[in-house]
């Protein structure tokens, strides 16, 4: 108002000479600043309680993603299985579907893939039926048989090669060259293995099987009238003392949790020993993820509550929306001290294997006493946080284990409709268009009160220059006046 009455007061002095523009604006702006002033308070307000939700939100998203990480059992823990010297087999893998023990492995036989040889041809090319096509017959032990033609032109030992292979019916063809001197090739064929892999192969030239199960060309063994180089067999071995047999030298199904290659068979009364101990650190450390998001969260809670903070600018911004804070904090709280659907042998909850809360409303894991309980019911932490399943349906109805209990208790605050965040965050967001609204509104009332004042000022001018040239002209009249009279 200073700079206002200043303006007016020196442009008095000089007689119609105001800035009328400036001071009808300067006059509407002070109108309109204590409004301004609360609506972008307003804003201010409801800017940092959308932030704040944003930021609970992601707060509550990580603390889903480390429960996540307890929901499958083949990865709470990483087993650790050694073997015993000079093995005759290979450990594969190992998740956390094994369990701590011994296992003895004592191998009779290998499982074998049948394999034959050809005739012995003098070139690559050299063509076995003129230049014609032919068809070769393929007949598996078990399933259909197929037929594979040789092309015209193709009908070569590299042209067989290419036939059967592109085939995929269930055997692989290779040309070996056996001599330095590139004269003497043969066709091999193999299977996969295991009993049911075996075949035999007819052909529509003279020489109907190609060679292929020619005792002279080194298919020298015999099974049911057949000969090949080598049969395909199942592997046969005991598992502590039982008979198993595989179609494969991998075998992921015996002993859960492990896979090991078979190598050679053992001497009579020989074995391997597969021992498998327990390693806890992963799951220690998906429990610390868990207490160190949920100790970040309570943090952003309290900060973001409380009026006497000053931490950063989102601190207090929900401190009017107790409400919306308590009910994140119970569903919180709700989730972390839950019984799980699937307790086992005493073991229900994370109180049960050192994951606890203490006076200030923090987590603490005490790594010793979960040592203590896992030293004797692993398999039943690993129930009662994933129901001892990998990979189970969130939709099947059945008990999930804590992980997907706690999951789904947190998923209510994070529902993209029915959350507490989406629908808070949308009440702000109607807010802020309000808001924006008002503010526009009050720009245009204010332009409003401008053009009044600038009318009423201009009116104003206009007395005022009449006045000034009335003055003037009275002026100039007595002067004039004044020198009559002295003539």
């Amino acid at each position: 108002m200073e700079g206002i009455s200043s303006n007016i007061l020196s442009s008095l002095t000089k007689g119609s000479g105001i800035n009328i523009e400036q001071l009808a604006r300067d006059l509407a702006d002070v109108e309109k600043k204590p409004r301004e002033e609360r609506l972008l308070g307003s804003k201010e307000q409801e800017e940092a309680k959308l932030s704040a939700f944003a930021v609970l939100k992601f707060n509550v998203q990580e603390l889903i993603n480390n429960f996540d990480q307890l929901n499958d059992a083949s990865e709470l823990f990483q087993p650790q299985a050694t073997l015993s010297n000079d093995p005759s087999l290979t450990l594969s893998q190992t998740n956390g579907l094994a369990t701590a023990g011994r296992h003895d492995i004592a191998i009779s036989s290998l499982a074998t893939s049948q394999r034959n040889f050809s005739n012995q041809y003098v070139s690559k090319d050299a063509a076995l039926n003129s230049g014609a096509s032919f068809n070769i017959t393929y007949n598996p032990t078990s399933g259909d048989s197929s037929v594979i033609n040789v092309s015209a032109g193709n009908d070569t030992p590299q042209g067989v090669v290419a036939a059967i292979n592109a085939a995929s019916v269930g055997v692989t063809a290779v040309l070996v060259q056996e001599s330095s001197d590139s004269s003497q090739f043969r066709i091999v064929l193999q299977s996969s293995t295991g009993a049911n892999e075996g075949f035999s192969i007819t052909s529509d030239l003279l020489d109907s099987d190609l060679g292929f199960h020619d005792a002279t060309n080194g298919n020298s063994v015999s099974s049911g009238g057949l000969n090949a180089a080598q049969h395909a067999s199942d592997a046969s071995f005991t598992v502590n003392g039982l008979a198993v047999s595989r179609s494969s030298n991998l075998v992921d199904d015996v002993i859960p949790g492990v896979s090991f290659i078979l190598n050679k068979p053992h001497a009579a009364g020989d074995s391997d020993q597969i021992l498998i101990g327990s390693e806890t650190a992963t799951l220690k450390d998906k429990l610390r993820g868990v207490v160190n998001s949920y100790n970040d969260l309570q943090y952003a809670l309290n900060e973001i509550s409380s009026s006497d903070s000053e931490n950063d600018e989102l601190s207090g911004a929900l401190r009017r929306d107790l409400a919306a804070v308590r009910t994140i904090r119970d569903k919180v709280y709700e989730a972390i001290s839950l019984t799980s659907s699937t307790s086992s042998n005493g073991v229900t909850a994370f109180r049960d294997i050192g994951v606890k809360l203490v006076k200030d409303g923090s987590l603490e894991f005490n790594e010793l006493t979960f040592d203590t309980v896992a030293s004797e019911k692993l398999v039943d932490i690993s129930k009662m946080l994933s129901a001892g399943t990998t990979n189970q349906s969130r939709y099947d109805e059945q008990p999930q284990g804590l992980a997907v209990d706690a999951i789904s208790l947190l998923e209510d605050l994070t529902d993209q409709f029915d959350g507490i965040f989406a629908s808070r965050s949308a009440t702000v967001t109607t807010k802020l268009a309000n808001i924006e609204a008002d503010l526009e509104a009050l720009t245009e009332r204010t332009e409003v009160i401008y053009q009044r004042y600038l009318k009423q000022f201009t009116v104003m001018e206009t007395l005022v220059s009449q006045l000034n040239n009335t003055r003037d002209s009275m002026t100039d009249t007595w002067n004039n006046l004044g020198l009559y009279n002295n003539k």
